[in-house]
């Protein structure tokens, strides 16, 4: 089983597989008219179609609702036969998304199943219309995903670039120049997880010391925000809150103190980030920026390519990194659960 570093290294390689093998993965669902687009998906999946929906919302020029499986059976689809309802899951076993698939079939949508494995343990391919298995390789059950969560939210964007460009809402000059930045975003990945661990061996212990931690960030990276507080949660198992900007500053910030560590990410969008760290820098002494205004040694500069569709690839890798290399400073195996049968128990999963 690859560890969680070794799936971060690996994921650069399997971006640029799907930039050449994409156009035959998508190649008939492509050629379908949508005019909506339903993504639901429990947990990092979410946040996968929340990375992934402005992006594709702007390329496709039609509506792309994110929905947790919960929600679908209240879900108004109002032109079910022209809407697309992509269910996720990373294992392909989630139960929760299978149902939430079934109530779409049973309305009338047209399905598509992204899992990150194909075989016949996944229960989502086999009540899809178009299996968009994600190629990402494999990445164990019980670890956290980050290979699978970046790849899916590729796999999401490359499937709307295919579309955009089957209905002429895109034309090849403009296709080929999101394939040309995936692909220079790809190969600056390693350098900045070479940042990022230069930054933790340098500041680790003070994130290994934190008992309270909050992620801020802006819309156009909110999925990076839900998915970092899931990935600390899990792998640091201490509480992390995650809020987008404006949600932050209506009242959270009451909630800062000097046992706080908060980590803004910042991608130039949001120009009172600075003063935002200024403000909570009053109650406490572990505030720090992750992006464009970082300002002081303790806060870490993302080394962007600068194309902003595809900020999310590079805004995960620090927050990534710290699963990763402080939960190992905390003595804490990410590759075990408390529970390993917690979702036999739950009846949450299909267990392989």
């Amino acid at each position: 089983m690859l560890t969680m570093e070794e799936c971060l290294r690996e994921t650069p390689l399997r971006l640029k597989d799907m930039i050449n093998t994409h156009p035959d993965l998508f190649k008939e669902v492509a050629q379908r008219d949508f005019k909506r687009v339903v993504i639901s998906g429990s947990g990092s999946s979410f946040h996968a179609g929340t990375g992934a929906k402005l992006y594709m919302q702007k390329t496709m020029g039609i509506p792309v609702d994110v929905i947790y499986p919960f929600q679908a059976e209240d879900y108004l689809f109002t032109q079910p036969s022209e809407t697309l309802f992509i269910g996720i899951s990373q294992s392909g076993t989630s139960l929760s998304a299978f149902r939430a698939m079934e109530h779409a079939k049973a309305q009338g949508c047209v399905l598509a199943s992204m899992a990150g494995r194909r075989d016949e343990g996944v229960i989502l391919d086999t009540v899809a219309d178009y299996t968009l298995t994600v190629p990402c390789g494999e990445e164990g059950d019980l670890q956290p995903k980050t290979k699978g969560f970046l790849c899916t939210i590729v796999n999401l964007q490359l499937l709307a670039a295919s579309w955009a460009l089957a209905h002429g809402r895109l034309d090849d000059a403009s296709y080929q120049e999101t394939l040309r930045q995936l692909s220079e975003v790809a190969d600056n990945m390693p350098n900045v997880l070479d940042d990022a661990k230069a930054w933790i061996d340098k500041y680790g212990q003070m994130l290994a010391q934190s008992h309270d931690i909050r992620l801020v960030g802006t819309k156009d990276i909110f999925g990076i925000v839900l998915e970092g507080t899931l990935k600390l949660v899990e792998t640091l198992r201490v509480p992390v809150g995650g809020y987008e900007f404006e949600e932050f500053i209506h009242g959270v910030y009451n909630a800062i103190n000097q046992d706080s560590l908060v980590v803004l990410l910042d991608t130039g969008r949001e120009p009172r980030m600075k003063t935002l760290k200024e403000v909570l820098s009053q109650w406490s002494d572990y505030i720090m920026i992750a992006g464009a205004s970082a300002q002081d040694d303790r806060d870490f500069v993302v080394r962007t390519k600068g194309y902003e569709d595809f900020y999310n690839l590079e805004y995960s890798l620090l927050l990534f990194s710290i699963c990763s290399q402080v939960s190992a400073m905390k003595g804490i195996d990410i590759q075990t659960t408390k529970d390993t049968s917690f979702h036999a128990k739950l009846g949450s999963k299909v267990l392989r």
